[in-house]
């Protein structure tokens, strides 16, 4: 009777400690707590029947001693099981996943004796991966037919850094769930940080762009460089390597370049965006710094690199002081851009500063990584004060574009009137009359006041030139043309036909006051004599004669055929013996 009684009561604590499979798919299971853990290194603690209950407890995220565990080669064990309700629903425990990292610096995980994978390298090189978080689908073989999960965990985790004392896994990270939901939950926390980091490369890639199209742009260089580095050290430090299949080792070289890139063309891009010299001193810095980067990166030794990365982090910090007397001057000095650029670089440093205690003092703390957001607030600053700044120079160079395109228009409008202008008489020439003739002669007019249109030819004007020189001839045409703008209308057409001949077009007059006016120019010309300046001290007085052909524009007219009849008719008046007016209808 006693012994059924103990039976039972051993049924009822296994069913006390047991737990629903079920519930464990929907709301997960967080398996930080109450590890056996034991100090070796020996591959039989990775078996399902192994027996570890005179190991020690311990919580994964305890904190290792500041020595670690040199004798082991700082490799410990750590064993879990996990008690499920009995009969197990192998359909259901299928689905079971199991999420571990991150982890400093390399585990191997393994459950039911069945190797799950591992977070960096332990076996033939010991490889660090403390970025890494993995999510593993637990095969249903490795539950026993009893009910229960053996999780055993094979951790290295050596001091490389000065952010390694401490525990050796995150908090709240080690979780047992739903594969599906853990791996969507995984994936999801990740995303933020690479949409952060595309938008960062296309900033980038602009910044470049802008600067190709013109060199004197350097703001848009440095932040092109700054852009650049931050998503690629976004994009490392959350690990998404696994995209483009890069190892541990390029992955961390690249965010050690990155962030060194960031620092570096940070500070050069405050000092362009502030309209100042970059100090000679602090140029040098950079040159020793980036060198001394350098040879970090290039040289072999993943735990040197990772050892060397922290001191740097501190030896940026130096130059705090000199970007804050830079800001603290533009301030006193009033510049215009110096406050909001102050303040986006105290929200970047603050959050970054945060960071870098995280991951220097504190690196499995529950606090959130800010430095992304903080960058975005800078980022955004700096590009809306560039865009700025490139659109006042827009701007400027809008104006002064506005300012050539009229002196171009003035040049234009000055080449047109001296195309249809005649230098020398100053009327208009045979281009700049023919045009107007159309336009005149296509409006509408009382047929009872047709368009007069008349070519007048200066009489033996050869003679003339060959018996006073062209110099008299050009001051005969000259004093020609003024009689014929004296003699017009504000409305009607005057031009140099070309040579000696002119032509007039006047309009709103019947025939017989046309008839008037012309024989009334025709008879001016011949009353007074032309006035020149010779080259003698008597004065010359040359008598001029014209002859003149007119018609009248007709509803079937074109400019051409009218201006045919006209010199038909001055043909006409020459061939009759010249100083005399023809008249076609």
């Amino acid at each position: 009777m006693i012994r059924l009684a103990l039976l039972l009561w051993l049924v009822l604590i296994g069913q006390a400690h047991s737990m629903p499979l079920q519930s464990v798919l929907e709301d997960g299971l967080s398996v930080n707590q109450g590890w056996a853990f034991m100090p070796q290194d020996d591959d039989r603690y990775a078996d399902l029947d192994y027996d570890h209950s005179t190991w020690p407890l311990r919580n994964l995220t305890d904190k290792w001693p500041e020595s670690g565990y040199p004798a082991s080669g700082h490799i410990v064990w750590l064993r879990k099981e996990v008690q499920f309700d009995v009969p197990v629903d192998y359909a259901r425990a299928a689905r079971l996943g199991l999420r571990i990292g991150p982890v400093r610096q390399a585990a191997e995980v393994y459950v039911g004796g069945i190797k799950l994978g591992a977070i960096g390298q332990i076996n033939d090189q010991l490889i660090p991966d403390f970025r890494k978080t993995r999510v593993w689908q637990i095969p249903a073989e490795a539950l026993t037919t009893d009910g229960r999960l053996l999780i055993a965990i094979r951790v290295w985790g050596k001091n490389l850094r000065l952010s390694d004392q401490g525990e050796r896994f995150f908090q709240h990270s080690q979780i047992l769930g739903d594969f599906v939901d853990l791996k969507r939950e995984l994936r999801s926390s990740k995303l933020p940080a690479l949409f952060i980091s595309a938008v960062l490369l296309l900033f980038s890639v602009f910044a470049f762009y802008l600067y190709r199209r013109s060199k004197a742009l350097r703001d848009y260089f440095w932040f092109g460089v700054v852009t650049l580095s931050t998503s690629a050290f976004t994009f490392v430090f959350h690990d998404w390597r696994e995209l483009v299949g890069w190892s541990v080792g390029v992955s961390e070289r690249l965010l050690f370049v990155a962030f060194t890139a960031l620092v570096l063309g940070g500070q050069r891009l405050l000092w362009s965006l502030m309209l100042e010299p970059f100090p000679r001193w602090l140029g040098v810095y950079h040159l020793i710094t980036l060198a001394g980067a350098l040879v970090f990166v290039l040289q072999p030794s993943l735990p040197l690199l990772l050892g060397a990365r922290d001191v740097f982090w501190l030896v940026f910090s130096a130059t705090v002081p000199a970007v804050a007397m830079l800001l603290w001057q533009k301030l006193r000095a009033g510049f215009a851009e110096a406050r909001v650029v102050t303040l986006a670089v105290c929200v970047f440093l603050l959050l970054g500063w945060h960071d870098m205690v995280r991951e220097l003092f504190s690196y499995h703390s529950s606090w959130a990584i800010l430095y992304p957001y903080g960058f975005l607030v800078l980022a955004a600053t700096m590009a809306v004060l560039i865009a700025n700044r490139f659109g006042a120079q827009v701007d400027i160079l809008e104006a002064a574009v506005a300012v050539k395109l009229a002196e171009l228009e003035d040049i234009n409008g000055k080449l047109r009137s001296l195309s249809e202008r005649d230098t020398l008489t100053q009327l208009d020439n045979r281009r700049g009359l023919e045009d107007k003739a159309r336009s005149l002669l296509a409006r509408p007019t009382d047929v009872n006041k047709p368009a007069v249109i008349a070519l007048l030819d200066i009489d033996h004007f050869k003679t003339l030139n060959d018996q006073h020189g062209h110099h008299i001839g050009d001051q005969v045409l000259g004093e020609f043309a003024e009689r014929l703008r004296a003699f017009c209308r504000s409305h009607d057409l005057v031009g140099r036909w070309g040579g000696e001949e002119f032509i007039l077009v006047l309009e709103g007059i019947d025939r017989k006051a046309s008839r008037e006016r012309i024989d009334q120019l025709h008879a001016w010309i011949a009353s007074r004599p032309f006035y020149c300046d010779a080259d003698s001290e008597t004065a010359l007085y040359v008598n001029v004669t014209t002859t003149i052909g007119v018609t009248y524009y007709r509803a079937d007219d074109t400019f051409e055929s009218v201006l045919s009849r006209a010199d038909r008719a001055l043909y006409r008046g020459k061939e009759r013996g010249r100083n005399q007016v023809v008249y076609i209808d």
